[in-house]
Order: structure tokens, then C-alpha cells, then sequence
């Protein structure tokens, strides 16, 4: 029963911010990262959860087309406020929409890293670390085994990245 609950006010957060997003097509990052919040907030849902609810509300599966990780990278930013843990908690979000079409995941991350939302170092731990607390019930093994599978060539890419920064560094 309280899944049932959880679910059905989390879809509630998830439908008012598309709708938001809809009626309000040149929203600020800011704007949308506060009506997030306050989503959050008033279905009182733990913090991490605005990550979920915009996910599930912004992104499409036409986000590549659509340009979409491009128009909304910088309200990721706002609502993550560049730290580790709520990153963690975007991949894992991102991980459930996936679900279905594991080759979008290493789109996203890609595209992510590229806009400045998402940091190397959380990508990278990401891949090392396998299950976590980060993963939710919903991914089983199977799921994030392929979405780890599909995202190696973007992992081993900022490995190397990472690898001759350091080089150059010494």
C-alpha cells in the first residue's frame, strides 16, 4: 500500500511539472528547478526524488531529436546544485528511464557530461561501483548490467580523458 501511495504522488509531481513545462516553454532553470522543489516538497518526498520527478517529466523518448538534454541542462544543474550524491541520484534516475531502451543511457551521460550537468568523477564511480544504495529496486540486475554494458565506450572514453589530464599534470 504505501508503494502504491509513493508511486501515485510521485506521477502526480511528474505530471504537474510536465505541465509546467509545457505551459511555460522558456522557463529559467532557476524557475523550473524551484517548481521541482516545491513538487517535491509538498508531495513530501525525500530530497533526492526532485531528480526523479524531472527526469520523468522533461525528458522524452525523443530527448535526442528533440534536443532536450541541451534545453534542460542547466535546470539538471539547478536542481542537482553540482553535487555528488544528488548526480548519483540523476544516473540512477536516469537508469529507470532507460530501462526499456538501454542504448539511450550512454546518450544521456554523453550528452550530460557534455552540457556540464553531469561530472566525470560521478560517471566514473558510477561504473566502478556496480550496485549501490544509488540503484533503485525497480533497475534489476539484469537491466543495469546492460545499461552498464552500453554506456563501457562513453566510461572507457573519460577514462582515457581522465588518464592524460594526468599525464599532462606531471
Amino acid at each position: 500500500m504505501l508503494f502504491v501511495c509513493f508511486h501515485h504522488v510521485t506521477e502526480l509531481a511528474i505530471e504537474a511539472t510536465k505541465k509546467f513545462l509545457v505551459e511555460n516553454p522558456n522557463a529559467g532553470p532557476g524557475e523550473i528547478a524551484e517548481l521541482v522543489t516545491n513538487q517535491q516538497m509538498a508531495s513530501a518526498l525525500k530530497s533526492q526524488q526532485k531528480v526523479h520527478i524531472f527526469v520523468h517529466a522533461a525528458f522524452t523518448p525523443q530527448f535526442f531529436k528533440n534536443k532536450e538534454v541541451e534545453k534542460y541542462a542547466k535546470a539538471v544543474v539547478a536542481i542537482t546544485n553540482e553535487n555528488r550524491i544528488m548526480e548519483r541520484h540523476l544516473i540512477s534516475a536516469l537508469e529507470l528511464f532507460c530501462a526499456k531502451k538501454p542504448k539511450n543511457f550512454p546518450v544521456f551521460i554523453k550528452q550530460l557530461f557534455d552540457e556540464d550537468a553531469l561530472d566525470e568523477v560521478t560517471i566514473l564511480d558510477w561504473a566502478d561501483e556496480g550496485r549501490t544504495e544509488f540503484t533503485l529496486d525497480a533497475v534489476d540486475e539484469e537491466t543495469r548490467a546492460a545499461l552498464r554494458g552500453e554506456a563501457e565506450p562513453v566510461v572507457v572514453w573519460l577514462q582515457e580523458e581522465s588518464d592524460s589530464e594526468e599525464s599532462d599534470e606531471e
